[in-house]
C-alpha cells in the first residue's frame, strides 16, 4: 500500500505541476484569461477597499459598477491580452508592463470615476483597447523598418570615455549638494534634501539635470550590462558607485535601488530567459495578487501599512487614481496642446498654466506626474491627444524593434529597465530627451559593444 500511495502522490504532484505550468504559460489562451481575470478583480477589490477607502480625501472616486458596465469593463480589460503570446521582442517587453500598470488602471478609472459622460468613457476605452490590440499584435506582423545599424560603428571605448567625462562634470557641478542618507531611517532628511537639491538644479539651469538623466537612463545601464557580460567586476562596481553619486544629489529612492535591481535582473534573466519570456506576465500577476492580499489583511500593522501604501497606492493603482485626476481636470480646463513639453513651449510660449503640469492637475497638493497616455494624451489634447501619442508610441516601438535585432533580448531587458520605469511615470518626450532613452537608442544603433551578436541577419 505504501509504495502505491507514494506513486499516486508523485503522479498527483506531477499533474498539478503541469496544470500550473499550463496556466502560467503565455501560449495558453485559457491560462492568460484566468491570470488576467484574477488580476483585474484583485485590482478592483484593492482600489475600492484600500485605496479609495483610506485615501478618498485626495479626491478619488469609486462608483460601484452595475452588471452591464462591469461586463464591459472586464471585456475591455482582457480583450487586448488575447493577442499576447509572450515576450518575443522589445515591443512586447514594454507593452506587458504598460498593459498591467497603465492600461488596466486606466480602463478601470473610466468605469468608476464620477462625472464621465458615456461618449467620453467608451471613446477612450475603444481607442486605448485598439492601441493595445495593435501593440500586442506587433510580434505577428512585419516591422515598418528594416533592421537598423549605423556604420562605421563607434568604438566602445568612446562610450566609456564619454561616461567618465559626463560623470566628472556632474560631480563637480553638484559637489556642494551631495549628501548620503539612510533611505530607511532618515526619510525626513531625505525629502528635505530632495526638495533643496531639486530647487538648486532647476535654479542653476536644466543642463545638469539632462546629464543626470542620460547617465542613469542610458550610459550606466548600458555599461553595467556590458561589464557583467564580460565579467569585469571592478568596472561593474564603478557603475554601482556612479548610481550612488547620482542618488547623493537627487535623493530618489529609485536611483539608489536601481543598480541593485539591474544586477539581480541580469543574473535571473541569464539563467531563466525562456521562463521569463513565457511566464513574466503570470509571475507579475501572481506576485501582485499574493502581496496585495497579504498587505491588505496585515494593514493594522503600522510598518506593513506603509509598505501597503507604497505597493498598492503608489505602484499597482497609481495610474488609476492619476487617471481620475487628469480626466476630471481636463474636462474643465484647457488642454496644453503639447506646450507642457519645454521645447514646444520655448517656441510657442502657449503653456496655459503657471506651474508644472503634475502640480496643476493635483491643484497644488502634490506633483502628479503620470504616464504618457495621460500627460501627452489627455492633458495635451484629450481624445485626439491619446490617438496622436498612441500612434507615436507605435512607431517608436517599431523603431526599437528594428534596432534590437543585433542584440540578445535577455540583455536588452536589463538595459531598458530604467527607461521602462521612466515610461510608466512620465511624458514620453521627457523619457526620450531628459531620461536618456534617445541617447540609449543612439548607443545601441551605432556602438560596437560586447553585447552585439556575432552574426547579422541575411
Amino acid at each position: 500500500m505504501y509504495p502505491c500511495t507514494s506513486v499516486f502522490h508523485i503522479s498527483h504532484m506531477g499533474v498539478m505541476r503541469k496544470a500550473i505550468g499550463y496556466i502560467m504559460n503565455a501560449n495558453s489562451l485559457l491560462g492568460r484569461m484566468l491570470c488576467i481575470t484574477a488580476y483585474i478583480l484583485t485590482y478592483d477589490f484593492m482600489f475600492e477597499h484600500f485605496v479609495f477607502k483610506l485615501f478618498y480625501y485626495m479626491g478619488l472616486d469609486y462608483i460601484e459598477m452595475e452588471p452591464l458596465p462591469k461586463t464591459l469593463w472586464i471585456t475591455f480589460s482582457i480583450l487586448p491580452f488575447t493577442l499576447y503570446k509572450g515576450i518575443k521582442s522589445m515591443s512586447s517587453y514594454f507593452c506587458i508592463f504598460l498593459y498591467l500598470l497603465v492600461y488596466i488602471p486606466f480602463i478601470h478609472a473610466l468605469f468608476v470615476t464620477n462625472g464621465i459622460d458615456a461618449y467620453s468613457l467608451y471613446s477612450y476605452a475603444c481607442v486605448m483597447c485598439l492601441f493595445f490590440i495593435v501593440y500586442f499584435g506587433m510580434d505577428s506582423w512585419r516591422n515598418l523598418f528594416k533592421p537598423l545599424e549605423l556604420r562605421p560603428a563607434l568604438s566602445f571605448r568612446w562610450i566609456e570615455i564619454i561616461t567618465l567625462i559626463i560623470t566628472a562634470i556632474f560631480v563637480l557641478s553638484r559637489m556642494k549638494s551631495m549628501h548620503f542618507v539612510n533611505i530607511f531611517t532618515q526619510s525626513d532628511v531625505l525629502y528635505d534634501l530632495r526638495s533643496q537639491n531639486s530647487e538648486a538644479i532647476n535654479g542653476g539651469g536644466g543642463f545638469i539635470a539632462y546629464l543626470q538623466g542620460w547617465l542613469s537612463g542610458a550610459f550606466y545601464p548600458f555599461l553595467l550590462v556590458c561589464y557583467l557580460r564580460e565579467k569585469k567586476w571592478l568596472k561593474a562596481l564603478a557603475i554601482l558607485f556612479g548610481y550612488i553619486l547620482l542618488f547623493m544629489v537627487d535623493m530618489q529612492k529609485i536611483t539608489f535601488v536601481m543598480p541593485f535591481v539591474l544586477v539581480a535582473l541580469y543574473f535571473v534573466v541569464q539563467l531563466k530567459h525562456e521562463t521569463i519570456s513565457q511566464r513574466l506576465h503570470s509571475l507579475i500577476i501572481v506576485t501582485t495578487v499574493i502581496i496585495s492580499f497579504a498587505l491588505y489583511f496585515a494593514q493594522d500593522n503600522e510598518i506593513l501599512f506603509v509598505v501597503g501604501a507604497i505597493v498598492l497606492l503608489r505602484t499597482v493603482c497609481v495610474a488609476g487614481w492619476l487617471s481620475q485626476f487628469y480626466l476630471h481636470f481636463f474636462s474643465e480646463h484647457p488642454y496644453t496642446h503639447y506646450s507642457h513639453i519645454n521645447i514646444v513651449n520655448a517656441i510657442t510660449n502657449a503653456y496655459p498654466y503657471d506651474v508644472p503640469l503634475g502640480v496643476v492637475v493635483a491643484h497644488g497638493t502634490q506633483n502628479a506626474n503620470a504616464n504618457f497616455f495621460l500627460t501627452d494624451g489627455i492633458a495635451a489634447w484629450g481624445l485626439s491627444g491619446v490617438v496622436i501619442i498612441g500612434v507615436f508610441f507605435f512607431v517608436l516601438l517599431q523603431f526599437i524593434n528594428a534596432i534590437a535585432f543585433r542584440y540578445e533580448l535577455k540583455d536588452l531587458f536589463v538595459v531598458f529597465l530604467p527607461t521602462l520605469s521612466f515610461l510608466l511615470n512620465t511624458s514620453i518626450f521627457t523619457t526620450l530627451l531628459s531620461s536618456g532613452m534617445f541617447i540609449l537608442l543612439i548607443i545601441l544603433l551605432m556602438v560596437e559593444s560586447p553585447l552585439v551578436k556575432n552574426k547579422t541577419p541575411t
